[in-house]
């Protein structure tokens, strides 16, 4: 009986050999990664297709659930282009009413919020409007005002904070509310000087004291050299408090904050611009048309195809959850639900199953999406063999070059050739996007990890990108 169970313990021994070396050197390097320490209580989704043949390079976990961080904006974005076309450009108009008297405004300066989430946005320097809307008023002859400003803000509903984003995102620029009048990204850069570690850390300038804002810092300088200082504040609130720490001794640093109210710090910005004083803000959340408005300027934003650029290769959330929005096919009161029911008649329309999946948001941030690895692959097949081939796949970061791309897949057969998106928060590392193999075919890939750790990050990483050599080598 003893000489059996060695026997059998030896031919079951020699089957999983025989096992493993009908696996290919792809799924080999998946299974390595998969277990890695790093994985040990986390989960891994993966997914390779060959899109000329359809083959199935590597596969595990495609149908689970899972959070997608930030590849989630690849969704968003092909549903943007396929909604409203890749020329589409987001409008404010600012006009006024009353008539012009010796310098005088007899009556109110009215904004009609577009949704362009690049209204004075530091990505497009040129979206800086401040010089064309003074010299219009210069032009009109506008000095002061009687009226108000007014904010047609009716494009959108009232609340446009995405359901499901944690708090202590919100009040950082990353978790930046979508807003039917947006300006500078919706941030706020906060210069603050620190001293000795442990010690408060200070303003490097003083608080205007005319921000709309209270400001309660608690923040403290640390030995750490990072910014892990956080903030928090609700939408149309008026206090932003501040508490963690930022490095020690330094005269000038520079965090970016969320601003809670754009309209309020806006006005406040344009008071300056135009020289005007103390002027009364009114929100237009239902539209009113003013008969006699007169236009003072039209702007535009870039092309749809440009901001989808900036978004997809920069992860810029504020930009996807402006896409979401203005997705939405209502004509006025668009609404972040609005956008998602778009977006998931996107997916039925080309029939990708996304049953289980969640989608709460445009950009991602929540943690309480969730999307599986299978729905991200249907979806660059479908954008793979759509007209918009082409302008999608210029959106994508490119390996050791570009975007959140650019630090990763420097060496190697990846360098310069595989293309993506990637999404990360804390304990979540997502990659999607498309490869050439040697042969020259096109591979779509979806590597979903949660619940990883940190501290192996760098390890992680190497397999990573072995796997993807594996891909391509198949």
């Amino acid at each position: 009986m003893k000489h059996l169970s060695i026997f059998l313990l030896a031919l079951l021994s020699l089957n999983a050999i025989a096992q493993d070396r009908s696996l290919s050197t792809a799924e080999v390097e998946l299974q390595r990664l998969r277990q890695d320490p790093g994985l040990k209580h986390g989960e891994v989704g993966f997914v390779a297709v060959n899109l000329d043949n359809g083959g199935i390079i590597a596969e595990f976990n495609s149908y689970r659930a899972m959070i997608p961080a930030s590849i989630q904006k690849l969704l968003t974005t092909s549903n943007a282009f396929s909604t409203l076309g890749n020329d589409y450009r987001f409008k404010t108009r600012i006009a006024y009413t009353g008539e012009i008297i010796e310098g005088i405004l007899h009556g109110d300066i009215v904004i009609y919020g577009g949704g362009d989430p690049t209204f004075n946005s530091k990505y497009f320097p040129n979206q800086n409007h401040d010089q064309a809307i003074k010299e219009a008023a210069t032009k009109a002859g506008i000095k002061s005002i009687t009226g108000k400003l007014v904010f047609d803000l009716s494009i959108y509903t009232e609340h446009t904070t995405p359901s499901g984003w944690v708090w202590e995102d919100m009040g950082n620029y990353f978790g930046a509310t979508p807003t039917a009048f947006m300006w500078a990204d919706n941030t706020i850069n906060l210069d603050l000087r620190s001293g000795q570690a442990g010690t408060d850390v200070m303003l490097a300038d003083s608080w205007p004291s005319d921000s709309p804002y209270t400001l309660d810092v608690d923040i403290k300088a640390s030995t750490e050299n990072k910014d892990n200082a956080w903030f928090y504040s609700a939408p149309k609130g008026n206090t932003i408090y501040g508490k963690g720490s930022i490095p020690a001794h330094k005269d000038r640093f520079t965090v970016k904050i969320s601003d809670p109210d754009p309209v309020q710090s806006y006005a406040k910005h344009l008071e300056k611009l135009l020289g005007l004083k103390n002027i009364a803000i009114q929100r237009n959340y239902a539209h009113i048309e003013y008969a006699s408005a007169k236009t003072l300027i039209d702007l535009s934003s870039p092309s749809l195809k440009e901001i989808i650029n900036v978004t997809n290769k920069q992860s810029i959330n504020l930009y996807a959850e402006a896409l979401n929005l203005i997705s939405d096919t209502a004509q006025e009161l668009k609404s972040v639900e609005g956008g998602i029911q778009s977006l998931e008649a996107f997916l039925t329309k080309n029939k990708i199953r996304h049953q289980g999946n969640r989608f709460l948001d445009g950009s991602g941030v929540s943690p309480m999406n969730r999307m599986t690895p299978q729905v991200m692959i249907d979806l660059l097949s479908v954008m793979y063999r759509s007209p918009m081939k082409d302008d999608f796949q210029s959106t994508l970061a490119v390996g050791g070059q570009s975007g959140t791309f650019k630090y990763y897949f420097k060496s190697g057969k990846a360098a310069g050739n595989i293309m993506g998106k990637s999404g990360t928060m804390n304990g979540v590392r997502n990659y999607a996007g498309y490869v050439k193999n040697k042969y020259g075919e096109t591979i779509a890939f979806c590597l979903m990890m949660n619940d990883y750790d940190e501290d192996r990050k760098s390890e992680i990483m190497k397999k990573v990108e072995t796997l993807m050599e594996a891909v391509i080598e198949h």
